[in-house]
């Protein structure tokens, strides 16, 4: 498949002498490369996630850290939220209809996955490389996609409160909209967020 860069010259050129954004310095396995800054020149203001999901943590809508030893099953964990969460867009797929393709960066991790649409849904390629041509890009945390893979959060409320930001041409984001939202556990989970988020001291 095609891969493309959105990186101007001048990006590639740090990228490629500083942190190369790349399947294999993902922060799962080399936590010393961390292309952040990279990221937030390709995707403005991408960081703000970083700060949305602190937020969140300190009003209780995500788990707050904890102070535990180095957690070695970290990625096997993520990979298997991020295929659930595949397996929800399959399902939300086939109810909605065509999709668009996105690739997606957890900025804890700098771990890159593509969601390819498929006529049978989504196809998960966990450890991508990074976008394909064409793709919508969605910047977020392995929090919330714990979270959206599980249900017990909401795609719409985590896109308002900075949780998850979207890159690309206004359509494209708008379809990958739909079949998020679609993902999402019963209403009440949603006004159940707002509701905690706003009644924070």
């Amino acid at each position: 498949m095609k891969r493309v860069s959105t990186y101007s010259g001048a990006v590639v050129l740090a990228a490629a002498l500083i942190w190369p954004v790349t399947a294999e310095t993902c922060g799962y396995h080399d936590p010393s490369v961390l292309a952040r800054g990279i990221l937030n020149w390709t995707y403005p203001k991408a960081l703000y996630v970083g700060t949305a999901v602190w937020q969140a943590e300190a009003s209780g809508v995500l788990p707050r850290p904890t102070q535990t030893p180095t957690d070695l099953f970290a990625y096997q964990r993520t990979v298997r939220h991020l295929q659930a969460l595949g397996e929800r867009l399959r399902r939300s797929r086939i109810a909605q209809g065509p999709g668009s393709s996105f690739s997606m960066v957890l900025l804890d991790s700098m771990l890159w996955t593509r969601f390819a649409a498929a006529p049978e849904g989504y196809a998960v390629e966990v450890h991508a490389d990074g976008p394909a041509e064409g793709d919508v890009v969605l910047v977020t945390h392995g929090k919330v996609i714990r979270a959206l893979a599980e249900g017990s959060f909401d795609a719409v409320v985590a896109e308002e409160y900075g949780l998850v930001r979207l890159y690309g041409p206004p359509a494209s984001q708008e379809r990958v909209r739909t079949i998020l939202a679609t993902t999402a556990a019963a209403q009440a989970v949603r006004a159940k967020a707002v509701t905690d988020w706003a009644s924070d001291p």
